[in-house]
């Protein structure tokens, strides 16, 4: 041994010695990517779950009773005002129509007798009434007989009564006529049922009576349903909280709202499995209604978006969710939700400390937007957050920044500047004495 090793052992014999214990141990520094918090505005969406409803939905009957001949359309069409869906036997009721214009003209027919003789007795009237003018004055002079006096007297009477009864002859016959015309028309709307065409624009659903069963009576009047599929209605309840901000940005006219069927499965392809699409179908929509009044108990209140639905992606009946857009925020603070971690009941992140340490920090988020959340309180412009490295990461860590991404929430994705691409240096760890 040489008395250079000698002269080292004896400084460590004596170090020892004097209770002086090495240096602790400094782990290397965690490398991180980051970002700057830079405000920026966002859309302000809130979604709620909904039910899809038609706005039409209406019952197609049988008036008339009888044999079902026909159907004409086959269940599940696509039908519009007018369209021929069902016809009933229309025998029975085209019989009860000849009756009544049967009937029609057997008044018309008594109507002109009536005529005739109204006519025939206005004309003895007028001989009767002359006859008994000229002889008037005879009575007295004694130049006509009291016997032959009543007699012209009894014969104008006669004439009067025969004049008033063919004027009642004729107002009975158009009484007939016009009760006959009543029993020709309720025919002709009962031979009118019939025929049963649709109400309205909407698709056919399954029938209810098919052809060959007696329908219109009590027990099988409904035959089918139709039901408006284009646009569509999408139901649902909002919190009465919530009421201000949308009825806000409907009067400024800000107020957007989008349905979407999340979910959706796509169509299947020949050797390819069925699968959930990466793009939900949608449509753009209008808000039309909202409740009178809110629910005691649930605190929310009824609200529609009525919708397009020219693809028939969407079905009454059905779930689907409805976003609305109330606006934009200004300046606010965006971070990727990679960038949190949660810790019991609350949302965190690693904000960059100027020593190059990590600290953690409580967020309050206030709502998701895309792959991100927008924050409310616990954040401001200029702090800078890590993005990438955090399962290692403690608090008080020293990071090297291998280099900041975007700016939080920023779709861009710009070079990082010259002071951001270099890397944090870690402060030297001083030995202890």
């Amino acid at each position: 041994m040489n008395r250079s090793s000698v002269a080292a052992s004896l400084v460590l014999i004596v170090t020892a010695s004097c209770g002086q214990a090495p240096p602790p141990f400094t782990p290397p520094p965690i490398t991180v990517r980051t970002q700057v918090i830079v405000p920026q505005d966002v859309p302000v969406e809130v979604t709620f779950p909904a039910t899809i409803d038609s706005p039409r939905t209406v019952e197609v009957a049988a008036r008339a009773a009888g044999w079902l001949q026909e159907q004409q359309v086959a269940d599940g069409a696509l039908v519009k005002p007018g369209d021929v869906l069902y016809q009933v036997d229309p025998s029975q009721y085209r019989i009860q129509l000849d009756a009544a214009n049967a009937r029609v003209d057997q008044a018309k027919a008594q109507e002109e007798v009536a005529r005739a003789q109204a006519e025939a007795a206005a004309a003895a009237l007028v001989l009767a009434q002359s006859t008994f003018d000229r002889n008037k004055g005879l009575v007295d002079s004694g130049a006509i007989s009291k016997e032959r006096w009543d007699q012209l007297t009894a014969d104008l009477a006669r004439a009067k009564a025969t004049a008033d009864q063919a004027t009642a002859d004729i107002a009975l016959a158009r009484a007939n006529q016009a009760s006959a015309k009543a029993d020709a028309e309720n025919a002709q709307l009962k031979l009118s049922w019939c025929t049963v065409t649709s109400p309205l624009t909407g698709q056919l659903g399954a029938s209810k009576a098919f052809v060959g069963s007696l329908v219109g009576e009590a027990s099988s009047q409904v035959l089918n349903t139709i039901v408006q599929v284009d646009p569509l209605w999408a139901g649902f309840k909002p919190s009465a909280r919530v009421l201000p901000a949308i009825i806000g940005a409907r009067d400024h006219g800000t107020l957007t709202a989008r349905v979407e069927l999340p979910g959706a499965i796509t169509t299947a392809r020949p050797g390819m499995p069925i699968g959930v699409t990466d793009g939900a179908p949608t449509a753009e929509g209008k808000l039309v209604f909202l409740d009178n009044q809110v629910g005691q108990t649930t605190d929310t209140l009824l609200l529609r978006v009525e919708f397009p639905n020219g693809s028939g992606h969407f079905r009454p009946g059905g779930y689907a969710q409805v976003t609305l857009g109330l606006g934009m925020q200004k300046d606010a603070i965006v971070v990727p939700k990679s960038a949190t971690f949660a810790r019991q009941t609350e949302l965190l992140v690693w904000v960059l400390k100027d020593d190059a340490t990590v600290q953690s920090v409580v967020i309050e988020p206030l709502a998701a937007w895309n792959n991100d959340i927008i924050v409310q309180s616990g954040l401001k412009a200029g702090d800078r957050i890590v993005i990438e490295g955090l399962a290692k990461l403690r608090p008080g860590a020293t990071v090297v920044d291998l280099g900041a991404g975007a700016s939080a929430g920023s779709t861009s994705h710009a070079e990082p500047s010259a002071r951001e691409a270099e890397p944090a240096t870690a402060p030297q760890a001083k030995p202890g004495t």
